[in-house]
């Protein structure tokens, strides 16, 4: 199977980004949230103008691609000493085939990279929603650790009640 980690950049692929969260999330969160909470989170974070609007204050969308399909995506945020996954998602029918891992390992070997200039990123951080028990076990046995739970209001009624998770980046000069 060939991977690519393809950052998202015309408008085409910001839209098959948001068919893609539409899939993804009412697939997988309908035993985590509400319809209701999975359309409001969708509209807010996830909508065509959210895209947009998080792709101009620094957020980086790639997309996902399995033998040139696309198979999920992801979000980056870096921030003072981490690299924030904002948004890791992978399809159902793409699950348990190892994407979730090269797609980390993909961003450790660019973050573990001094001569990159990532020196000032020491550790990969995410969120995940308390009740993901698949998603919190994918990412501990990827060597993540839960550091803190935070309960956030995102509005319209909802709470998103997540634990954060971190793992450390090993850094390297060169590959």
């Amino acid at each position: 199977m060939r991977f690519d980690v393809m950052p998202v950049a015309t408008e085409k692929q910001i839209i098959e980004i948001e068919e893609a969260a539409h899939y993804v999330w009412h697939n997988y969160y309908k035993d985590v949230f509400s319809k209701e909470q999975i359309d409001y989170m969708l509209e807010k974070f996830q909508s065509r103008n959210a895209l947009k609007q998080q792709m101009s204050e620094g957020y980086i969308y790639y997309m996902l691609m399995s033998d040139g399909n696309l198979a999920g995506y992801t979000c980056v945020l870096l921030k003072s000493d981490y690299a924030c996954i904002s948004r890791l998602y992978i399809k159902p029918e793409y699950r348990r085939q190892g994407l979730a891992k090269r797609t980390l390992a993909h961003f450790e070997a660019i973050f573990s990279n001094e001569e990159l200039g990532f020196d000032y990123i020491k550790k990969l951080r995410l969120n995940v929603e308390r009740k993901n028990k698949f998603a919190i076990n994918v990412y501990e046995h990827l060597g993540f650790q839960k550091v803190k739970s935070v309960d956030t209001d995102i509005g319209g009624g909802f709470v998103c009640r997540e634990y954060i998770m971190e793992r450390k980046v090993s850094k390297q000069s060169g590959r």
